[in-house]
């Protein structure tokens, strides 16, 4: 009985292995008939076809008159298929073969050539033939099989270098990318956003490829024509930008006298960002060019830093703004309280200078700021105090970033006794005298004085800096439009506005502003100087226009880098930009020698000073200017004696 029992067991055992193992081939066949089914359809209908991809096209950016600022067109490109019996040794002589024909390294195709074989995938070795080269690759094409000639599309910039900093450019997926991207439809020879625009909303402007299938031979050849699916394009962005105002800002600049430098326009009234120019500048299609075109090689020599948002800079006199900001708004000292300026003062054992060498004589608050006078500004902002200026500082968001949504924005550097002390160190009465003027430490971006002279023009409001006023997806999602954004306020009493506004009016009409007077509108600015330790100063000029009666439609921050003068180098391409804008006819050259007469006076009279250097801008050793009188705002410190030092001028 215990054998027949151990028999029985036995037996229950096998069956049960049985069942098993039936089990098993039961979920492998569900998995392959039915989990994996369309996968391995794919599978083994790539042992006999290759898909052949057409890029689709892009979508549009528009300007924000509807007038194509990138668009596509069309293209031949060389790919490769895969054949399931082609060895490596064939590759390397199709390397060698195309890279004469092509311009390439051999090395380069050899591993575009590997990749494709080992992803049995499609690969593009060069796109914008010429039709030369292509009846060339022509012959290449009945030698080695697996190489063929299509139609794509590619992306184009009809007005070349315009915006180009804002717009930015494509590149290549490198293998990396491509395997973070795979799954959202990129393939390994894929064109991406590299930045701007292009980067910012790459999945919207992408579109979405055309394939071609095509019956192939194990060799690779193609056989016959199975199918295709055709391309759907990528969605439009319509961009804020005015192309008008955007090229009269780019040709400006580069007539300008060092020909470098940045201009930001925005609309006041939202934010809405109208121009946004950086000289030197570049052209995007060099990225699309043949490798063996000769342009190509500029491409790695492009001026890729962004002076609007990553260029920083001591404002100079056009800090005067704020310092006037705290002074009015704070009760510390009158409008009509009288300065007299000499064309120096001492703080403790250190004298400044006035960049008019013989002085401005006396000086209210409405002359002070048309004047650009540097005693007169010593002085008050002694009287406001370090503190309140850095206040007013952070009310105008100085020292943080705009939030543009541009890769590369820098926040500046705030300057004040708080920031002073956050290090551990002292703050000076001769600190606050050269924050007064907008020298020392502080430091800026022309998109962030951009909002400084936003927030005058309206009154207080610092929107963020908009780009893109309307999305159309090709999907059908219809389209997405961005709303204002309030990124901060300026609150400061009525009568204030009234007065800053009335002294920037007056810094056109009878001060260092008058290259940028222009009949028949209402135009309010202010000129400044930002010392450079490395060369020639940078001139800035801040602006804002309108049609009298109404309220000012643009706001604009110029800056020339190494152009000396604000009012002389700055203030011509300010001029040029509202005469675009308002549609006059320009009627001064825009490299600064047509300054209004007053400008040319005011200069002549007053030269260039000598000041100590500092950070791309400003003083670096502001920290021991009048080390003998410390602020009152700050305790005096225990501190050995100091030598004198040489005195310092800033020049306007």
């Amino acid at each position: 009985m215990r054998q027949d029992a151990a028999a029985y067991d036995r037996l229950q055992i096998l069956w049960v292995a049985f069942y098993c193992v039936v089990g098993l081939l039961g979920v492998r066949l569900l998995q392959l008939q039915v989990l994996r089914n369309v996968s391995y359809v794919r599978q083994a209908e790539r042992n006999r076809t290759q898909i052949i991809y057409q890029t689709a096209p892009r979508g549009r950016i528009y300007d924000r008159k509807g007038e194509i600022v990138a668009t596509s067109r069309p293209t031949f490109s060389l790919i490769y298929m895969p054949g399931k019996q082609q060895g490596r040794g064939d590759l390397a002589g199709l390397a060698e073969d195309l890279s004469s024909e092509l311009g390439l390294k051999k090395e380069t195709l050899l591993n575009s050539l590997n990749d494709a074989l080992n992803e049995q995938a499609a690969v593009h070795l060069a796109e914008n033939l010429p039709l030369k080269t292509m009846f060339k690759l022509a012959e290449i094409k009945t030698v080695y099989p697996g190489v063929d000639l299509v139609v794509e599309a590619q992306r184009h910039y009809p007005r070349g270098a315009f915006a180009s900093h804002l717009l930015g450019y494509l590149g290549k997926l490198d293998h990396e990318g491509w395997k973070a991207l795979r799954l959202s439809g990129y393939r390994l020879d894929s064109r991406v956003g590299r930045s701007g625009v292009e980067k910012i909303f790459e999945r919207e402007l992408k579109g979405r490829d055309g394939e071609i299938r095509m019956e192939v031979d194990a060799q690779g050849r193609l056989k016959r024509f199975l199918g295709r699916e055709d391309w759907r394009p990528g969605g439009n962005v319509h961009l804020t930008l005015d192309a008008g105002i955007q090229a009269a800002a780019e040709e400006a600049l580069k007539s300008s006298p060092s020909k470098r430098g940045a201009a930001v326009v925005v609309d006041p009234r939202n934010g809405e960002l109208l121009a946004f120019a950086s000289v030197p500048d570049f052209d995007p299609n060099i990225f699309l060019l043949p490798a063996r075109d000769p342009s190509k090689a500029a491409a790695v020599r492009i001026p890729e830093f962004n002076l609007g948002i990553s260029g920083t800079y001591a404002p100079g006199s056009t800090f005067k703004i704020i310092t006037s900001a705290a002074m009015l708004n704070g009760r510390r000292v009158s409008a009509d309280a009288r300065v007299y300026c000499s064309g120096t003062f001492h703080v403790g054992n250190r004298m400044f200078k006035c960049w008019q060498k013989k002085g401005h004589g006396y000086q209210d608050w409405l002359n002070g700021i048309a004047n650009s006078c540097d005693v007169y500004f010593y002085q008050i902002g002694l009287r406001a105090g370090g503190e309140a200026i850095e206040r007013y500082e952070k009310m105008f968001r100085l020292g943080e970033e705009t939030k543009i949504g541009l890769f590369g924005e820098k926040p500046g550097k705030r300057f004040g006794p708080e920031e002073r002390r956050r290090r551990g160190k002292d703050w000076y009465d001769g600190d606050t005298a050269n924050l007064a003027i907008g020298q020392g430490e502080l430091l800026v971006t022309p998109i962030q004085m951009a909002g400084v002279i936003m927030a005058v023009a309206n009154r207080g409001t610092i929107w963020r800096p908009q780009f893109v006023r309307r999305i159309e997806y090709s999907d059908g999602r219809g389209a997405y439009e961005p709303k204002p954004e309030v990124m901060g306020r300026v609150d400061l009493r009525p009568e204030v506005w009234d007065l800053l506004q009335k002294g920037l009016e007056r810094v056109v009409e009878a001060g260092t502003g008058g290259a940028v007077r222009i009949p028949g509108l209402m135009v309010a600015g202010k000129t400044g100087t930002a010392q450079n330790p490395h060369g020639a100063d940078h001139g800035w000029f801040v602006s804002y226009a309108g049609r009298p009666g109404e309220p000012p439609a643009l706001a604009a921050a110029v800056l020339v880098q190494h152009g000396g003068h604000g009012g002389s180098a700055a203030g011509p391409v300010a001029r040029r930009i509202i005469e675009s804008a308002f549609w006059l006819k320009p009627s001064a050259p825009a490299g600064g020698t047509a300054a209004e007469p007053i400008e040319r006076r005011l200069v002549e009279e007053g030269g260039a000073g000598a000041a100590e250097p500092g950070e791309v801008g400003g003083p670096r050793k502001a920290r021991a200017l009048a080390k003998t009188k410390p602020a009152s705002t700050q305790p005096r410190p225990a501190r050995p004696a100091q030598r004198p030092a040489p005195s310092v001028e800033i020049s306007e």
